[in-house]
């Protein structure tokens, strides 16, 4: 079986979240209220993102649940998502610092060289410092890429040990690192405009209320305070509600990629095809 290309998994993904949008996006819903209660609503929130992922992928098995039969076999590991997801964060963090580390060690004499070289000097470590930081971030992302299917794994083998996820992840995206993080590149690209919309429009809002300047004598403008203060409560609203809108394409581009790692090992196809409405609601 050929892999499947980054445009057939975001495709795919795309087909799965639309077909299914009202569903995923209800359940996301009550995900992110479940993050505000910490611990216990943490948990309950991972796991809903893992029903999710859940749902796609039965749906891409052509055997769908209903969010019901979807919750009942998830909410049995309701801690482990919590344990598990904050492991697999702890082990990003240290990897981060692990890559900054080794980002000072390299960019300290790069950028002692060219202030002691002359412009041409400067202009060639500044390039080398560039990429050095490139390197940097494509290695966390990839890492990120490897540790991607931890939480649908959880979900869907029940065999498998609540730590052994995150092995079970980095062996079903061996060889295949790449090609993950790149759908998730693509992914966020789909998601940009939205991305772009939560930035913009805080700004055209604050705009007007610093037309008059940011200070009146040696006090802030009123008008400028209430103007930020009014674009921050957007900018957070509109964070909720496009985190609310993408988490659960994000979820469905893992159920593909999931499918896909496995499908090839086990010789099934790939047939995604839109189903009633009446055949997904629980």
């Amino acid at each position: 079986m050929r892999p499947l290309n980054v445009g057939d998994v975001v495709s795919a993904a795309i087909s799965l979240f639309r077909t299914n949008f009202g569903t995923y996006i209800g359940l996301n819903l009550k995900s992110v209220l479940w993050f505000i209660v910490p611990i216990y609503g943490w948990a309950r929130g991972l796991m809903i993102q893992s029903q999710i992922a859940r749902l796609g992928f039965q749906e891409l098995m052509h055997q769908p649940e209903t969010v019901a039969q979807s919750l009942r076999a998830v909410e049995p590991r309701l801690w482990p998502f919590l344990g598990v997801g904050m492991l697999v964060w702890l082990i990003q963090v240290a990897v981060g610092y692990a890559v900054s580390f080794v980002m000072t060690i390299v960019m300290v004499p790069i950028s002692v060289i060219g202030g002691a070289g002359g412009d041409a000097a400067a202009i060639l470590s500044g390039l080398l410092m560039v990429g050095v930081q490139l390197v940097v971030v494509a290695a966390q992302m990839w890492v990120q890429a490897r540790l991607y299917l931890w939480n649908l794994i959880l979900a869907m083998e029940p065999d498998t040990e609540s730590t052994t996820a995150i092995t079970r992840s980095w062996e079903l995206t061996q060889g295949n690192g790449v090609r993950v993080l790149f759908s998730l590149l693509v992914a966020y690209l789909v998601m940009l405009p939205l991305y772009a919309l939560m930035i913009i429009i805080p700004i055209i809002i604050a705009v007007p209320f610093l037309g008059g300047g940011l200070l009146e004598g040696d006090v802030p403008s009123t008008a400028a305070i209430l103007g930020i203060l009014f674009a921050i409560l957007v900018f957070l609203a509109l964070t909720i509600l496009i985190g609310i809108l993408t988490a659960p394409f994000f979820q469905t581009i893992k159920s593909v990629l999931y499918y896909d790692l496995r499908s090839r090992r086990e010789g099934m196809d790939i047939q995604f095809r839109d189903r009633p409405r009446d055949q997904r609601d629980s």
